[in-house]
Parts: structure tokens; sequence; C-alpha cells
């Protein structure tokens, strides 16, 4: 279990991110220690909070679709009320970032559901493929923002 009290901890996960990596942004928030990464250093970062940290648990991976670029959240947390927030962004339309499933088992499941929801794919990633949406002959990604809704259109060909 991570020693000491919640800020004391805040303060030494943010140091010790900041002085390993170029964080592009960071900040103590509430209970949060919030950083901005470059995409490629996220797998760096995330192996960091883990093996000289010690903030075992990712609690899970958002995306959110900016219209030509997303948002990837990695939230973390140590069981005792600290959070690690680690944003990135990526461009594109095909957009690639690297898995962390090496750091994080945990994140397999995450990353698959991004893949299937919003065509984010991982480099890397073992098994990178649809948790929900049908494997063949589907290659829409339901929550993008471009995502049209039209049954019609959408599911043609596939009764």
């Amino acid at each position: 279990m991570p020693e000491g009290d919640l800020q004391s901890r805040l303060k030494r996960y943010l140091d010790g991110l900041d002085n390993r990596h170029g964080l592009e942004e960071s900040e103590i928030f509430d209970n949060v220690v919030r950083v901005v990464v470059r995409p490629g250093d996220v797998p760096a970062v995330l192996a960091t909070a883990r093996e000289t940290l010690g903030i075992l648990h990712l609690a899970f991976i958002t995306v959110v679709d900016r219209q030509g670029s997303f948002e990837l959240t990695y939230e973390l947390l140590d069981f005792r009320g600290a959070r690690v927030r680690v944003k990135t962004a990526i461009e594109g339309d095909e957009p690639v970032i690297g898995t962390v499933t090496g750091v994080y088992p945990t994140a397999n499941w995450h990353e698959r559901e991004a893949y299937d929801m919003f065509g984010v794919a991982f480099a890397g990633h073992p098994d990178l493929r649809r948790p929900y949406m049908w494997q063949d002959h589907f290659d829409h990604h339901p929550l993008l923002k471009s995502f049209e809704i039209s049954t019609k259109r959408t599911f043609e060909g596939l009764r």
C-alpha cells in the first residue's frame, strides 16, 4: 500500500512523473494528479507510475472524439484515495497509439473497447478485436461524432 497522507502521495506522484518525463502540463487538483503527455510517452509514463511509484490499478481509459483528433485519458488509482490522470491527444482519421497492456493488463479490455467504439488502434495489442460490434462486414465506430445513425444505410447488406 502507498505510504503517507493523501497530499504527500499526490506530490510524490507528480514529482516522480515530472522528474522522469517531459510533461506538457501538470497539476494537482483535489485528489487528482493531472498530467498531459505526448502520445509516444504514454507507455513509459504509465510504466513509471506502476513500477516506480507503485500505482497498481488502471481503472479505465476514455476517448473523446474532437473531430480531427482524439483525446485519451488513462485513470490510475492507488487504492487509498489518490488518482493519477494521464491525458494525451492523437491526430488523424486512423489514429494509432502504443498499447499499455504490458504495463497494466487491465488495459486489454479498455483498449479493445476504444478500438471498437472509436476506431483508435493500439499498436502491439495482443488481441485487438471488437468486443461489442460484430467482426465481419461492420466497418463503423458508433461513438464517433461522424457516425450516421441511419438503420438502412448502416446495416445495409448485413441481413
